[in-house]
């Protein structure tokens, strides 16, 4: 069974949300926004959280949960949870409009507890994951897969160890899932299919070596059909080649607001060009975890910004400054940044040099021309420097043939101790950051 989509009403902070759900969702944002809601949500579909009273909004209404889902044997159908404070728990089943009041051991049998397992931070968090994962596996006992993860959990039951012990075990055994494929395919790879695995904060006792290779364990997991929803709060784990895995949530006004781009992001050459430019530099996927994102052409411009802001006291931490590579690269960013409503400044040079041919100063300008036509003025803006930043940096006009080691140029003349900034670039420089 696919989980295709998630509908919370009056659930802790949660009035109401909307979530499309692919094979991977990976639900991001600041701390006390409703991420943990929404998994939370999840488990207790799973039998995994009793609803408290503290769970409800508003006592006067009940909390509503409905996963629509795809079974193979059955097609679309929903699956709907109703609590109203002080009753029971109540279970339908929604199909072709039809709904019909179930008892919870059927949908825990048919459609539920054999396929999930929620990895939450608490102290037997990974042990009664894995608990549930072998529930998943029973009538293939005798593979090595099952050996392995009984010897697993039989140590964690006998041994209290540390959280940081645990995730590693359970990383492991990901691992051995995943590498020991080919080997027990027909058998596996069919349970694999049946296994929904709710994952809380992946990152945690991780090194970044270790953070990047469980997210690429966790997409390939999803890839060949295991169903996953984690929360991070780490951009090892937001590729923006799964862009569409990411749900962003954020609070506006008090209430939980739900930002997803299921569309077509990019086109043609721009994917290529796109997905080679951040496979380069992946630590660009902080962007989405930024209360502003300030896109930039280059090294120079990251350097020479950091630093005069800081110089000018207005630098601003929760900001991100993402290098995208080129100017030509500038839109594709900003197509990310509308489709998930992050606000942003773009900045680059006009590159209008007096020593550029008539052809060159064509292509800056409609490279100019591109990125303002493609912003967004309710969460976007841009900022232009006539020339390079090193112009306004040093007030001259600079040749064809000193350009080179720019980064290194440019923060040699504003580290000089004389250095005073030009009040035009201060000013830029306070847009920037405001």
């Amino acid at each position: 069974m696919d989980m295709k989509k998630i509908m919370i009403a009056n659930w802790q902070s949660i009035e109401y949300v909307n979530i499309e759900i692919e094979k991977l969702l990976i639900l991001i944002g600041e701390s006390n926004r409703g991420k943990t809601s929404i998994l939370k949500a999840l488990a207790t579909f799973f039998g995994q959280y009793e609803i408290k009273k503290a769970d409800f909004k508003d006592k006067t209404k009940p909390i509503e949960i409905r996963i629509k889902c795809y079974k193979s044997n059955k097609g679309f159908l929903t699956l709907k949870l109703l609590k109203i404070d002080g009753g029971e728990l109540e279970y339908y089943i929604v199909d072709h409009g039809i709904e019909t009041k179930v008892d919870l051991d059927i949908i825990r049998k048919e459609y539920i507890s054999i396929r999930g397992a929620v990895i939450n931070s608490k102290d037997n968090g990974v042990y009664e994951g894995l608990l549930r994962i072998r529930e998943i596996f029973l009538d293939t006992m005798d593979s090595q897969i099952i050996k392995d993860l009984n010897s697993k959990i039989e140590y964690l039951k006998e041994n209290n160890l540390s959280q940081s012990l645990q995730r590693k075990i359970l990383f492991s055994f990901l691992k051995n899932i995943l590498y020991s494929l080919d080997e027990y395919e027909i058998k596996i790879k069919s349970k694999l299919s049946d296994l929904f695995l709710i994952f809380e904060e992946p990152e945690l006792h991780l090194n970044p070596q270790e953070s990047r290779e469980m997210y690429s364990l966790l997409v390939k997991l999803s890839k060949i059909g295991v169903q996953i929803i984690l929360e991070t709060h780490s951009s090892y784990f937001v590729g923006l080649k799964q862009y569409k895995s990411i749900c962003l949530i954020k609070k506006i006004r008090g209430e939980v607001k739900v930002f997803q781009y299921t569309g077509k992001l990019l086109n043609g050459d721009e994917i290529k060009n796109f997905n080679m430019n951040y496979w380069i530099n992946p630590d660009r996927g902080e962007m989405f975890f930024a209360k502003k994102v300030i896109l930039v052409e280059g090294q120079t411009d990251k350097i020479a910004l950091s630093y005069l802001a800081k110089k000018l006291g207005v630098y601003n931490y929760s900001y991100s400054i993402i290098e995208c590579g080129s100017k030509s690269i500038i839109p594709q960013f900003i197509k990310v940044l509308n489709g998930y409503k992050i606000p942003y400044v773009a900045v680059y040079d006009k590159d209008n040099h007096r020593w550029r041919n008539e052809t060159e100063l064509d292509s800056s300008n409609m490279k100019n021309k591109k990125i303002r036509g493609i912003i967004n003025r309710f969460i976007g803006d841009y900022i232009e420097f006539e020339n390079d930043i090193e112009e306004e940096i040093c007030q001259e006009e600079r040749e064809r043939k000193n350009y080179k080691n720019k980064p290194y140029y440019t923060l040699q003349k504003i580290s000089e101790k004389d250095f005073e900034m030009p009040k035009k670039l201060e000013n830029k420089i306070r847009r920037i950051y405001k």
